[in-house]
């Protein structure tokens, strides 16, 4: 098993992988390899994105990938690293590759001198949330996640006009 950071030319090699992701969320989706290709050049991977990308290689095969991003400013003039996305294929699913990978990104993090990692998580999958608490991660419960989406954003984007 090995473990990188993906270089933007690697795009064409994650195409499968976020494809799976996007059906294992979304089963009513139906997105295309074109549209995925494009999706993972010209944003995901593109050099001025901000996220890093990893992957994880076994017997050849992605097994897994996250996305990661550091936020400023945060407490002590060091940096928040926020995991966008964390998945695993399903064949690897419960083989500890999600552990070696949440710990890879803990080393990050420390690298880049972040002194919290944070991430979202579906509050009613249980396996993942005994995962996460297996890590040492706490509930949030003093702060809300917000959202603006659909025809509001419209409105908050045209409020300012």
């Amino acid at each position: 098993m090995n473990i990188t950071i993906c270089k933007p030319h690697e795009y064409p090699d994650l195409v499968d992988i976020f494809l799976e992701m996007e059906n294992y969320y979304n089963q009513e989706l139906c997105l295309s390899r074109n549209d995925m290709t494009a999706y993972l050049r010209d944003k995901v991977l593109a050099v001025d994105s901000n996220t890093e990308v990893h992957k994880v290689v076994f017997d050849g095969v992605i097994a897994a990938f996250s996305c990661v991003s550091v936020m400023y400013p945060s407490p002590r003039f060091s940096g928040q690293m926020f995991i966008k996305e964390l998945f695993v294929s399903a064949p690897f699913r419960r083989t500890g590759i999600g552990r070696k990978l949440m710990s890879f990104i803990a080393c990050r993090a420390q690298e880049r001198g972040c002194l919290q990692l944070d991430w979202l998580s579906m509050a009613a999958d249980p396996l993942a949330q005994k995962f996460y608490e297996s890590l040492g991660a706490q509930v949030i419960k003093s702060v809300n996640y917000h959202r603006v989406f659909g025809t509001k954003i419209d409105e908050l984007a045209h409020s300012a006009d």
